[in-house]
C-alpha cells in the first residue's frame, strides 16, 4: 500500500475528525438509565423503584417522573444513589382507582435539562403486591418532596395518589413549599371527631383516640 501524499493527508485528517465521536470541553457523556423490572405496585401502599445510571453525572438529579398510568402530566420524586450508579426511590401510594402507575427515570442537570432518560414503564397496581421497604427506605415514604412539571399542578391534590406521606412540592418553577393541600386535608381531618371512626375505640360513650397525626 503507497502512503498518502503530502497533499491528500489533510483531508485525510479531517475525514478521520469528523468520522470519530468526540466529547468536546463542558460537553457530558449521555448517560444510560436502566430500571428494574418491578412485578406491581401495592394499592394504597408505597411501591419500591431501583435503576442503574451509567455514567454517573456531577452535580445532576436522578429523577423518577411517574403518573396515574395515562392520566394528565407527570410528577417526580428524587432518587437516592446507593452506590456504583444505582439509586432508588419510593412514589407515593396509589388511589384505589389507579390501576397502573407509568413511570420512566431521567437524569437532570442544576438548569432542569435532561440529560437522558430511560423508556418508560408502566407497572399494574395490585391490592396483594408485597414489598418490604427498610427502615431508610419506610422514612423516605413518610417524607416525600413531590415535583411537579406544570403550572395547572399547583394548589392540588398529586392526581391518582394518597396525600399520606407527602410533606412538600416543588413547583414547575423550582421553588420547594409546603404541600398546602395535603396538609388542608390532615388538619380537616384532624378537626372532625367522626372522622377518626373507626380508628377511635368508643368506651362507654366516649372516644379514645389512640394516636394523633405526626403532621397537624
Amino acid at each position: 500500500m503507497k502512503p498518502l501524499s503530502s497533499a491528500l493527508l489533510p483531508a485525510a485528517m479531517l475525514a478521520l475528525v469528523v468520522a470519530s465521536p468526540a466529547v468536546l470541553p463542558g460537553q457530558t457523556l449521555a448517560p444510560t438509565i436502566t430500571v428494574d423490572e418491578t412485578d406491581c405496585i401495592p394499592n394504597n401502599d408505597n411501591g419500591l423503584i431501583r435503576a442503574t445510571v451509567q455514567p454517573e453525572v456531577g452535580g445532576a438529579e436522578v429523577r423518577l417522573y411517574f403518573r396515574w398510568d395515562d392520566h394528565g402530566p407527570f410528577y417526580y420524586v428524587l432518587m437516592d444513589a446507593e452506590g456504583a450508579g444505582r439509586y432508588w426511590t419510593t412514589p407515593p401510594k396509589p388511589i384505589d382507582e389507579n390501576h397502573q402507575v407509568e413511570y420512566y427515570v431521567a437524569v437532570v442537570d442544576p438548569q432542569g435539562t435532561s440529560l437522558g432518560e430511560s423508556e418508560p414503564v408502566v407497572t399494574p397496581v395490585t391490592g396483594d403486591c408485597d414489598v418490604e421497604l427498610s427502615r431508610e427506605e419506610r422514612g423516605m415514604a413518610e417524607n416525600l418532596v413531590v415535583g411537579e412539571t406544570t403550572d395547572e399542578q399547583l394548589d392540588d391534590m398529586v392526581y391518582g395518589f394518597l396525600c399520606d406521606g407527602i410533606i412538600s412540592r416543588i413547583g414547575s418553577d423550582g421553588v420547594l413549599r409546603a404541600d398546602s393541600i395535603c396538609r388542608r386535608c390532615i388538619v380537616a381531618w384532624w378537626d372532625k371527631p367522626e372522622a377518626l371512626l373507626p380508628a377511635a375505640v368508643l368506651l362507654g360513650g366516649t372516644t379514645v383516640v389512640e394516636a394523633s397525626p405526626s403532621r397537624p
